[in-house]
């Protein structure tokens, strides 16, 4: 079964990641291509947590992300902005 992609485009998560998790380094997200498995496992040799606490934390961090794009985008008029 193929592993399951993070939400978003993973190029710009990778320093949002490395913001998020000041533990996890650089070569650490090197080799990963934007898996979620990958990016568990990972966390779970730097932090230590259950692998249900570390998907609530990756779960919430793609919401995040995935805002702060949206907000970023520019509006077509259509709002009350």
């Amino acid at each position: 079964m193929p592993d399951r992609k993070l939400y978003g485009d993973w190029e710009h998560m990778k320093s949002s990641v490395l913001a998020q998790w000041s533990s996890v380094t650089a070569e650490d997200i090197a080799h990963l291509t934007g898996e979620r498995e990958g990016l568990m496992r990972v966390l779970k040799k730097r932090y230590q947590k259950t692998y249900g606490e570390i998907e609530r934390e990756i779960g919430e961090f793609e919401v995040r992300h995935l805002r702060a794009g949206y907000a970023s985008r520019p509006t077509r008029g259509m709002g009350p902005d």
